[in-house]
């Protein structure tokens, strides 16, 4: 069960944080509508709500950090490995194959000169002599390029299953930012709607020129803490775009393959 603030609570903190700065008061962010989560979720949901205590202002930054940085790392690595795959190379590789097979010109062997042409068994014979020199010397380049892309081959279908892995992990930093996010709409939600105006009542009733400069600070929080909701929303889409990313680098790759 969360900790009901008062202004004796706002006090106390107060005193604890004497030497610290107030940041700056950020825009308030507009809501979102939730995903479905799993009665699991919900439950890390309610745990999670609970457990944020704004009477401490570094709460309010820290908040989701662990995720958020997660992410960030995530999509780096991602865009690492993309610059790295050199999808190119293979194409490279089928191209040249093409080529050199188009060279042998197995429907050129009785494209000789008409003298050639008579009698007709010694051009035959000639034709399948020049055929078979031009397939020994291209032979080799043949089974080189074909060794190049069964290589190639064997290291896309590694990828393929690295690929699956990696959608796996930037889903579960999704769900974790969305459990994140909904904790703290909720939590926010109770702040606006009863922390905040009880807080003023007590700050009225007590006409206390500090009394209202707590609440006032605390609303300060409030908002720090709501610029830190939308900075996860933020992350969160950064999840969001990475999933067709990693699907389509995984297409790319089993079509090649």
């Amino acid at each position: 069960m969360a900790q009901e603030i008062s202004l004796e609570t706002l006090a106390g903190a107060k005193a604890r944080e004497a030497m610290s700065g107030k940041p700056d008061t950020p825009p308030a962010v507009e809501s979102i509508q939730e995903e479905k989560l799993s009665p699991e979720q919900l439950a890390r949901v309610e745990e999670i709500k609970n457990s944020i205590d704004l009477t401490d202002s570094q709460a309010a930054l820290q908040y989701g950090v662990g995720a958020q940085r997660s992410i960030a790392g995530f999509a780096d690595n991602i865009l690492s490995q993309v610059r790295s795959k050199d999808s190119g190379y293979v194409g490279e590789l089928m191209s040249d194959l093409v080529i050199k097979v188009k060279d042998v010109g197995v429907d050129k062997l009785n494209e000789d000169s008409f003298a050639d042409k008579i009698p007709f068994f010694r051009t035959a014979s000639r034709s399948l002599k020049k055929f078979m020199q031009r397939y020994e010397d291209l032979e080799v380049q043949i089974d080189r390029i074909e060794g190049e892309l069964e290589k190639a081959r064997m290291e896309m279908l590694k990828d393929v299953t690295m690929f699956d892995g990696l959608y796996e992990k930037n889903l579960e930093y999704y769900q974790e930012l969305q459990i994140y996010i909904a904790a703290g709409e909720e939590k926010l939600k109770e702040l606006r709607e009863d922390t905040i105006p009880r807080l003023r009542d007590q700050a009225r009733q007590k006409g206390d020129p500090m009394s209202a400069q707590l609440v006032s600070d605390f609303e300060d929080t409030v908002n720090r803490f709501e610029k830190k909701v939308h900075d996860l929303k933020l992350s969160r889409t950064i999840a969001i775009q990475t999933a067709p990313q990693i699907r389509l680098i995984q297409t790319n790759d089993k079509l090649l393959v």
